[in-house]
């Protein structure tokens, strides 16, 4: 009777321990399917859950959630994945990762455009614009800065790069971040100019203007109108006058007027513009072109100072051509690759020298007779309070270019 409850105690325990061995097996099995299947981005199984012992249901409904908790993490990981790389290419500032090898891991459109090349896929690419840029670059540590000029016809960059160093999966990868800093060594020169001019023409009329006054209270003292003592007043006053008024026209280049912005179609401008000088009389033998596609083109901006920076460069044209010969005028409007707003002038005259071209926006700098040298200067001015540029381009013609964004 013993050897029989024993014999069953053993197959009980052994009937026992074979379920449990079989149970664990299958558990292993399950958590090994979801290992297997999150490894490989599968989140579509479910284990099921109903008619099973509680044991199973508890486990199946663990691992239903941990594949929905995973599923869940992966998602926000892509959502945050797009979040940024929609971020990275609507920044104006260029970004380009790369691996030890000079391989691109990852950069934006700007980048590319920066380097003016059509896709950046390697380093080496850069010795098109640069001869010796990759080779510096592979070499750089985290913290280095560079600057880099670059010559693209007409155009001129100056790149500012700089290299910051992070690691990941297992791999050093060095992000460079790439901006055009010629706009902002412009600015700083036109600060710097606009500082010098307020001191000059403060300085100078608190010397002349008590002059002047003098001058003219004196000279009406005078009871002989015709007295060497009047017209020597006289010409101390009509001096006096005509350095006043020469100042007051250069302090029009540090008091220009903050920019009220506000949507107007860039269409209607242009065509108000070109009208308006195509009125002149002394214009006729002119050929006056314009153009604005697309028709709707909208623009953010003060549209009295850009029509005033439009107007002085019509007549920069028009004085380019020269009084009574025949020529022309183009002025085109369009967005540019990266949907700024552009406004061209062309003009058929004689071209800008090189010498000239270099010092075209220096304040006070002029070629013409009788001209103050303010007028490019002034509108440089407005473009950059307008949040634009205004360069110049002498190929194949003279042509001054306003963009707004750039």
């Amino acid at each position: 009777m013993i050897t029989i409850i024993v014999i069953g105690m053993v197959v009980a325990w052994g009937a026992t321990t074979w379920l449990l061995i079989r149970r664990n097996r299958r558990n292993r099995n399950r958590i090994k399917f979801l290992s297997e299947a999150v490894a490989g981005g599968d989140f579509s199984f479910t284990f099921p859950e109903q008619g099973r012992r509680r044991g199973d249901r508890v486990l199946a409904e663990s691992l239903n959630r941990i594949r929905d908790m995973l599923n869940r993490t992966r998602q926000e990981t892509i959502d945050k994945e797009r979040y940024y790389a929609q971020i990275l290419e609507n920044v104006r500032t260029g970004i380009v990762a790369f691996d030890e090898q000079g391989f691109v891991t990852q950069t934006n459109k700007a980048a590319a455009a920066l380097f003016g090349l059509p896709v950046l896929t390697h380093l080496r690419q850069l010795d098109q614009v640069s001869d010796g840029l990759a080779d510096a670059l592979l070499v750089s540590a985290a913290g280095d800065v560079r600057t880099v000029t670059l010559h693209d016809g007409d155009n001129t960059r100056q790149l500012s790069i700089q290299i910051s160093q992070s690691r990941i999966r297992d791999r050093n990868v060095r992000i460079m971040a790439v901006n055009d800093i010629r706009n902002e060594l412009d600015n700083k020169e036109i600060d710097s100019w606009i500082s010098l001019t307020r001191v000059l023409t403060h300085e100078i009329m608190n010397a002349v203007s008590p002059i002047t006054s003098l001058s003219e209270s004196l000279r009406e003292l005078v009871p002989d109108k015709t007295s060497e003592l009047y017209k020597g007043l006289d010409v101390i006053h009509s001096t006096g006058t005509g350095i006043e008024g020469f100042v007051e026209s250069y302090r029009q280049f540090t008091h220009i007027p903050t920019p009220s912005p506000s949507l107007f179609y860039v269409r209607g401008l242009v065509e108000r513009t070109v009208r308006l000088a195509q009125g002149i009389p002394e214009n006729h033998r002119i050929d006056f072109r314009w153009s604005a596609i697309p028709e709707d083109m909208l623009l953010h901006a003060d549209e009295n100072l850009v029509g005033r920076v439009l107007n002085n460069l019509l007549k920069n044209a028009v004085e380019a051509i020269g009084e009574g010969r025949n020529g022309w005028v183009e002025v085109r409007a369009f967005l540019n690759e990266r949907e700024d707003v552009v406004i061209e002038v062309t003009d058929s005259g004689d071209p800008i020298p090189p010498e000239v071209e270099e010092r075209i926006f220096i304040p006070f700098f002029t070629t013409k007779s009788g001209g103050s040298g303010i007028g490019l200067s002034i509108s440089r001015q407005i473009m950059r309070l307008s949040g634009g540029t205004l360069t110049l381009s002498t190929r194949p013609n003279t042509t001054f270019v306003m963009t707004f964004g750039g």
